[in-house]
């Protein structure tokens, strides 16, 4: 809305400073404010003082994905875990403390284990110090020929050497910790230590099933050799960047086939959970505290191999967006977020579309993460930036808008009503002023004789009464919601319609806005009589039609917003066409039509006004319904029945009736009329008579 061109060098409001740019483009203030937006982000995401902070709400709500909305998750039956649990280190039917336990448990559980044909054997033990019994567990990891033993290389601790001199092969158990919480998320596949002890196994496995891979098995971007003849499998790494691989962990309640190590022992257990199985040996008593903290929450060391080992095997694997893709989208809807912010008028509309707005997008990113196993990398950003879009929008709305409406808004209501006033600025982009087709309701007033009034008043006075007059009338018309477009002396010209949506009240407003200025009018004549020595009367027009409203004048020169068309030039006839009937207030039919319900009119002639070819209907504007007494009632019935007489062209009947209203109410009206008869008796009634009146005179 170019509020500018509407008041700048605009005689109609003399009071108005000059005001630039109270509107901009809200798409270049959107982009301004998602720049400065996104500007901030990246610094706090960069500063160490506030990085760890955002780190932990990424991880925060990496948790919750992991933890309830991944895919259908499910332990594969190729894994099975030989804990060392409680029943295990029981005094009463296990083989006691575990610092008590002998490695001829290990050499029988592996010797039961290899008989059944387990495929794999990993042990989750770390065999660093020798014992009386290292030679019988040798053998048994000889014999079976496909275990597996890990080794710690940040602590420098491998298997002995005759543990390793017979293992199939070696794995380091270290995983990647999120460093804020030690929560396990992934597992570095391959590192200058070697491979992880869960992607040894894998490679063994895939040794010895050559139907399900081909030569290689593609870790990101590496191949590893295997025997197999089948297609390849891909393994992704989190990220482009990285080289860890998410562990897709099991859901709570999920869990892989398990055997007690004393039931291994003892070859107490089902052989089918063994045969041709990928066999992990490793703690899950409490005792042993050898736990992690995991999305899943806290879980033994070996269940973090078999999580990975499962993740892989079942090809249900985890990686990040696209970071360019992730900035590219953020960058957009932090964009959009400020623009559909600027564009939200209502502050609390503002802040729960932004709520909804965050609570669709968090959805969105638990359908994407549950469809396509991706997650966001950066969704503490998003929070921040949804944030920072409401405490800057706000503030650029009070400091830069508001300020310029409330200038607006002081200058407009010294010629809208306040509510009127606050329908503009709450359309402060509907409103059009340069120039539009509206359906509005013109008014128009002039003070009778106001020519000889003046003359009599020295200029100060006349000053002081036109102040007076026009404050009064002008008050009324902004209470009844008009838009006072000029003044010309005494003359007003006003207009409903041509900012708001009053389109079915207009009418109402007008007519009512009529009616209580003639009543303040005569409040004032006595005020007038008593200081001037005179009082006044008021003519008044109202018509309702199609208007072209809008800027009109010489940009940058002189310029003024008004409405031009044949409905508002029949509006100022109709003001002058009073002194023809000694009438205050006359409306067009429109204006009668619309408003009938709510006033009384007198149909008062069907007049041809100068410059128009058809003819209409005029009415005066006599009263609100419930307010006319009875006497004028029936003077208006008779009236119009007389008038019916006189269009039909039976002119001595007519005058009859207006002759006796005359008589017994001085009805100007019927006075004209008389007149008008009397020269019809007197000359004859012309042919094709139709009852039309040609006014001369605009």
């Amino acid at each position: 809305m170019d509020y500018k061109n509407l008041f700048n060098n605009n005689p109609h409001f003399p009071n108005m400073i000059h005001i630039k740019n109270i509107v901009h483009d809200k798409r270049i203030i959107a982009l301004f404010l998602s720049v400065l937006i996104i500007s901030i982000v990246t610094i706090l995401s960069m500063n160490s003082n506030t990085r760890n902070f955002i780190e932990q709400g990424n991880f925060g709500i990496k948790n919750i994905l992991f933890t309830g909305y991944g895919d259908n998750r499910t332990a594969n039956k190729n894994i099975t875990i030989v804990a060392i649990d409680n029943k295990t280190l029981s005094n009463s039917g296990g083989l006691g403390r575990f610092q008590d336990f002998k490695r001829s448990y290990y050499a029988q559980v592996i010797d039961n284990l290899k008989k059944d044909g387990a495929i794999i054997i990993g042990v989750d033990v770390l065999f660093s110090e020798k014992s009386e019994e290292d030679e019988s567990l040798a053998e048994s990891i000889k014999n079976a020929g496909n275990v597996i033993l890990g080794f710690s290389a940040n602590e420098d601790l491998f298997p002995i050497k005759e543990f390793a001199d017979n293992a199939f092969g070696f794995g380091y158990f270290q995983s990647e910790k999120n460093l804020h919480n030690a929560t396990v998320y992934s597992i570095i596949p391959e590192q200058k230590g070697g491979r992880a002890f869960s992607f040894t196994i894998l490679q063994k496995y895939f040794d010895s099933h050559p139907e399900e891979v081909n030569k290689s098995l593609k870790i990101g971007g590496a191949l590893y050799p295997f025997k197999g003849d089948a297609k390849n499998r891909q393994v992704p790494y989190v990220s482009m960047n990285a080289r860890d691989v998410f562990i897709n962990y099991l859901p709570e309640g999920s869990h892989f086939q398990e055997i007690s190590f004393v039931d291994a022992y003892n070859r107490n257990y089902n052989p089918l959970f063994v045969k041709n199985k990928i066999i992990l040996i490793g703690s899950t008593a409490t005792a042993l505290y050898d736990r992690f903290n995991t999305p899943q929450g806290i879980q033994d060391g070996v269940l973090l191999h078999a999580n990975m080992i499962n993740t892989v095997l079942n090809q249900k694997y985890i990686v990040e967006m696209e970071s360019w893709k992730e900035i590219v989208i953020l960058i957009a809807l932090t964009f959009l977020l400020v623009l559909f912010t600027l564009y939200t008028k209502n502050p609390g509309y503002q802040i729960f579309f932004l709520l909804v707005g965050f609570i669709i997008l968090f959805g969105a990113e638990i359908w994407y993460f549950a469809t396509f196993q991706k997650i966001l990398v950066y969704p503490t950003q998003l929070i921040i930036i949804v944030i920072l879009t409401t405490v800057f929008v706000t503030g650029y709305k009070y400091f830069h808008e508001e300020k310029g409406k409330r200038a607006l808004k002081g200058a407009l209501s010294q010629y809208l009503s306040e509510e009127l006033v606050v329908n503009i600025l709450d359309k402060f982009e509907e409103v059009k002023l340069d120039g539009k087709r509206m359906n509005i309701t013109s008014f128009f007033s002039d003070i009778a004789g106001f020519t000889s009034i003046s003359e009599k008043m020295e200029p100060e006075e006349l000053v002081h009464f036109l102040s007076i007059y026009l404050k009064e009338v002008s008050d009324i018309i902004m209470e009844e919601k008009g838009f006072i477009n000029k003044y010309e002396g005494d003359a007003v010209m006003a207009l409903w319609g041509a900012f708001d949506g009053y389109e079915k009240e207009q009418t109402i407003l007008a007519c009512r806005s009529a009616l209580a200025q003639q009543k303040k009018i005569q409040e004032l004549n006595v005020q007038f009589q008593k200081n001037h020595g005179f009082e006044i009367s008021v003519r008044m027009g109202i018509n309702k039609g199609v208007a072209v409203v809008g800027n009109i004048g010489s940009m940058g020169k002189k310029i003024e917003y008004t409405a031009l068309g044949d409905s508002v030039n029949t509006a100022s006839r109709f003001e002058g066409i009073n002194k023809l009937y000694g009438t205050l207030i006359c409306v067009g039919e429109s204006v009668m039509e619309e408003s009938k319900e709510y006033f009384i009119f007198r149909k008062l002639d069907s007049i041809q006004v100068k410059g128009k070819e058809k003819p209409v209907f005029i009415y005066e504007l006599v009263g609100e319904i419930g307010k006319v007494d009875t006497k004028k009632l029936q003077l208006i019935e008779q009236f119009e029945k007389a008038l019916e007489l006189y269009i039909l062209g039976d002119i001595i009947e007519g005058k009859k009736i207006f002759q006796e209203l005359y008589e017994d109410f001085a009805d100007s009206p019927s006075l004209t009329f008389i007149n008008r008869c009397g020269k019809l008796i007197e000359e004859g009634v012309p042919e094709g008579w139709q009852g039309v009146y040609r006014a001369t005179e605009k």
